[in-house]
Protein backbone atom coordinates (compact mmCIF):
# COMPACT_ATOMS: atom_id res chain seq x y z
CA UNK A 1 0.00 0.00 0.00
CA UNK A 2 1.30 3.71 -0.83
CA UNK A 3 1.94 6.01 2.57
CA UNK A 4 0.75 9.01 1.05
CA UNK A 5 0.36 11.93 3.82
CA UNK A 6 -3.25 11.94 3.42
CA UNK A 7 -3.44 8.18 4.73
CA UNK A 8 0.03 8.39 7.24
CA UNK A 9 -2.09 11.25 8.51
CA UNK A 10 -5.33 8.84 8.97
CA UNK A 11 -3.75 5.31 10.28
CA UNK A 12 -2.25 7.99 13.11
CA UNK A 13 -5.84 8.92 13.58
CA UNK A 14 -6.42 5.24 13.73
CA UNK A 15 -9.04 5.38 11.47
CA UNK A 16 -10.40 1.87 10.91
CA UNK A 17 -10.74 1.58 7.26
CA UNK A 18 -6.99 2.53 6.87
CA UNK A 19 -6.13 0.09 9.89
CA UNK A 20 -7.99 -2.70 8.08
CA UNK A 21 -6.59 -2.05 4.84
CA UNK A 22 -3.12 -1.82 6.88
CA UNK A 23 -3.70 -5.06 8.21
CA UNK A 24 -5.10 -6.70 5.29
CA UNK A 25 -1.67 -5.68 3.12
CA UNK A 26 0.66 -7.15 5.90
CA UNK A 27 -0.64 -9.77 7.95
CA UNK A 28 0.10 -12.34 5.63
CA UNK A 29 3.44 -11.49 4.41
CA UNK A 30 4.22 -11.46 8.20
CA UNK A 31 3.24 -14.60 8.54
CA UNK A 32 5.24 -15.69 5.95
CA UNK A 33 8.17 -13.89 7.13
CA UNK A 34 7.86 -15.47 10.42
CA UNK A 35 7.21 -18.91 9.51
CA UNK A 36 10.14 -18.68 7.45
CA UNK A 37 12.02 -17.81 10.76
CA UNK A 38 11.02 -20.74 12.81
CA UNK A 39 11.89 -22.95 10.08
CA UNK A 40 15.20 -21.48 9.97
CA UNK A 41 16.00 -22.06 13.65
CA UNK A 42 14.84 -19.17 15.25
CA UNK A 43 11.78 -19.00 17.43
CA UNK A 44 10.59 -22.28 16.69
CA UNK A 45 7.55 -22.42 18.58
CA UNK A 46 6.38 -20.45 15.60
CA UNK A 47 6.00 -23.73 13.71
CA UNK A 48 2.71 -24.00 15.91
CA UNK A 49 -0.04 -22.20 14.48
CA UNK A 50 -1.43 -21.21 17.41
CA UNK A 51 1.50 -19.98 18.55
CA UNK A 52 2.00 -17.78 15.44
CA UNK A 53 -1.80 -16.52 15.19
CA UNK A 54 -1.29 -15.43 19.04
CA UNK A 55 2.24 -13.92 17.68
CA UNK A 56 0.87 -12.12 14.96
CA UNK A 57 -2.55 -10.95 16.75
CA UNK A 58 -0.32 -8.99 19.23
CA UNK A 59 2.30 -7.90 17.31
CA UNK A 60 -0.74 -5.75 15.28
CA UNK A 61 -2.32 -4.77 18.39
CA UNK A 62 1.11 -3.44 19.44
CA UNK A 63 1.77 -1.73 15.74
CA UNK A 64 -2.25 -0.34 16.09
CA UNK A 65 -1.49 1.23 19.34
CA UNK A 66 -1.88 5.33 19.50
CA UNK A 67 2.09 5.72 20.75
CA UNK A 68 3.14 3.03 17.85
CA UNK A 69 1.16 4.92 15.13
CA UNK A 70 2.68 7.83 15.97
CA UNK A 71 5.74 6.70 15.47
CA UNK A 72 5.99 5.52 12.00
CA UNK A 73 7.39 7.85 9.78
CA UNK A 74 5.58 6.48 6.36
CA UNK A 75 9.11 6.17 5.12
CA UNK A 76 10.49 2.89 6.19
CA UNK A 77 9.13 -0.03 5.01
CA UNK A 78 6.09 -0.92 7.28
CA UNK A 79 6.95 -4.89 6.84
CA UNK A 80 10.34 -4.47 8.56
CA UNK A 81 8.84 -2.00 11.46
CA UNK A 82 6.16 -4.61 11.81
CA UNK A 83 9.29 -7.23 11.98
CA UNK A 84 11.06 -5.02 14.83
CA UNK A 85 7.63 -5.01 16.63
CA UNK A 86 7.37 -9.07 16.43
CA UNK A 87 11.22 -9.60 17.48
CA UNK A 88 10.32 -7.36 20.57
CA UNK A 89 7.37 -9.46 21.06
CA UNK A 90 8.95 -12.82 20.61
CA UNK A 91 11.89 -11.46 23.25
CA UNK A 92 9.21 -10.92 25.73
CA UNK A 93 7.66 -14.35 25.18
CA UNK A 94 10.61 -15.76 25.95
CA UNK A 95 12.08 -13.89 29.07
CA UNK A 96 8.13 -14.26 30.42
CA UNK A 97 8.38 -17.93 30.00
CA UNK A 98 11.45 -17.92 31.94
CA UNK A 99 10.61 -15.60 34.69
CA UNK A 100 7.15 -16.97 34.57
CA UNK A 101 5.67 -16.29 38.58
CA UNK A 102 7.71 -13.34 39.04
CA UNK A 103 5.47 -10.31 38.19
CA UNK A 104 2.67 -11.13 39.81
CA UNK A 105 2.41 -8.21 42.38
CA UNK A 106 4.03 -4.64 42.16
CA UNK A 107 6.88 -5.83 44.73
CA UNK A 108 8.37 -7.46 41.78
CA UNK A 109 9.86 -3.80 41.33
CA UNK A 110 11.60 -3.90 44.23
CA UNK A 111 13.39 -7.31 44.41
CA UNK A 112 16.37 -5.83 46.41
CA UNK A 113 15.97 -5.14 49.67
CA UNK A 114 15.45 -2.23 51.48
CA UNK A 115 18.58 -1.57 53.08
CA UNK A 116 19.90 -1.72 49.31
CA UNK A 117 17.58 1.62 47.93
CA UNK A 118 14.65 -0.27 47.14
CA UNK A 119 11.63 1.74 45.58
CA UNK A 120 9.63 0.94 48.51
CA UNK A 121 11.57 3.09 50.89
CA UNK A 122 12.41 5.36 48.10
CA UNK A 123 8.68 6.00 47.64
CA UNK A 124 8.46 7.05 51.33
CA UNK A 125 10.40 10.36 49.89
CA UNK A 126 8.83 13.61 49.31
CA UNK A 127 10.95 14.77 46.45
CA UNK A 128 10.29 11.17 44.86
CA UNK A 129 6.69 11.64 45.47
CA UNK A 130 6.73 15.05 43.02
CA UNK A 131 8.78 13.25 40.65
CA UNK A 132 5.90 10.60 40.35
CA UNK A 133 3.47 13.19 40.27
CA UNK A 134 5.51 14.58 37.34
CA UNK A 135 5.69 11.03 36.03
CA UNK A 136 1.94 10.21 36.08
CA UNK A 137 1.04 14.04 35.11
CA UNK A 138 2.33 12.59 31.27
CA UNK A 139 0.46 9.33 31.14
CA UNK A 140 -2.65 9.08 28.86
CA UNK A 141 -6.26 9.07 31.02
CA UNK A 142 -5.87 4.72 30.34
CA UNK A 143 -2.26 4.73 31.99
CA UNK A 144 -3.08 7.00 34.32
CA UNK A 145 -5.71 4.54 35.78
CA UNK A 146 -4.13 1.62 35.52
CA UNK A 147 -1.29 3.15 37.15
CA UNK A 148 -3.42 3.88 40.43
CA UNK A 149 -5.42 0.59 40.35
CA UNK A 150 -2.64 -1.48 40.00
CA UNK A 151 0.35 0.76 42.09
CA UNK A 152 -1.78 2.78 44.08
CA UNK A 153 -4.95 0.64 45.07
CA UNK A 154 -3.17 -2.83 44.68
CA UNK A 155 -6.03 -4.92 42.92
CA UNK A 156 -4.54 -7.91 41.15
CA UNK A 157 -4.23 -7.69 37.25
CA UNK A 158 -7.30 -9.82 36.78
CA UNK A 159 -9.37 -7.04 38.61
CA UNK A 160 -7.54 -4.16 37.05
CA UNK A 161 -8.19 -5.90 33.55
CA UNK A 162 -11.73 -5.62 33.99
CA UNK A 163 -12.27 -2.45 35.52
CA UNK A 164 -10.45 -1.32 32.30
CA UNK A 165 -12.32 -3.34 29.78
CA UNK A 166 -8.92 -5.30 28.65
CA UNK A 167 -8.00 -8.36 28.65
CA UNK A 168 -5.33 -9.99 31.84
CA UNK A 169 -2.58 -9.91 28.64
CA UNK A 170 -3.17 -6.52 27.68
CA UNK A 171 -3.08 -5.58 31.38
CA UNK A 172 0.00 -7.11 31.51
CA UNK A 173 1.85 -5.27 28.88
CA UNK A 174 0.89 -2.41 29.38
CA UNK A 175 1.86 -2.35 33.16
CA UNK A 176 5.25 -3.45 32.13
CA UNK A 177 5.37 -0.52 29.91
CA UNK A 178 4.91 1.75 32.25
CA UNK A 179 7.37 -0.21 34.64
CA UNK A 180 10.12 0.37 32.63
CA UNK A 181 9.29 4.37 31.85
CA UNK A 182 8.68 5.25 35.44
CA UNK A 183 12.12 3.59 36.65
CA UNK A 184 13.86 4.88 33.34
CA UNK A 185 12.23 8.28 34.14
CA UNK A 186 13.44 7.64 37.99
CA UNK A 187 17.25 6.79 36.83
CA UNK A 188 17.28 10.13 34.80
CA UNK A 189 17.05 11.70 37.68
CA UNK A 190 19.75 10.18 39.34
CA UNK A 191 17.70 7.09 41.53
CA UNK A 192 17.53 3.50 41.28
CA UNK A 193 20.84 3.28 39.07
CA UNK A 194 21.71 -0.14 39.88
CA UNK A 195 18.31 -1.34 38.77
CA UNK A 196 17.96 -2.96 35.31
CA UNK A 197 14.71 -4.41 33.46
CA UNK A 198 14.62 -8.45 33.13
CA UNK A 199 11.38 -9.71 31.75
CA UNK A 200 8.62 -8.29 33.61
CA UNK A 201 10.11 -7.27 36.60
CA UNK A 202 13.26 -5.28 38.00
CA UNK A 203 16.36 -6.53 39.50
CA UNK A 204 19.26 -5.18 40.88
CA UNK A 205 22.35 -5.70 38.68
CA UNK A 206 24.97 -7.85 39.65
CA UNK A 207 28.09 -6.39 41.54
CA UNK A 208 25.86 -2.80 42.13
CA UNK A 209 26.08 -1.60 45.73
Amino acid sequence: MEWDDDTLRRFRDGTPEVLAEVYRAHAEPLARLLKAAAWRGAFTRLRNAMELENTLLETFARAFEPRTRAAYNGTRPYAHFLMGIARNVLLEQSRERELVGRDEAFEGLTESSSDEGGLDELLEDREVEALLAAFKGGLSREEQRLFELRFGEGLPQEEAATALGLTRIQVRRREFGLKSRLLGYLQSKGYLEDLETQGWSFFKRRGAR
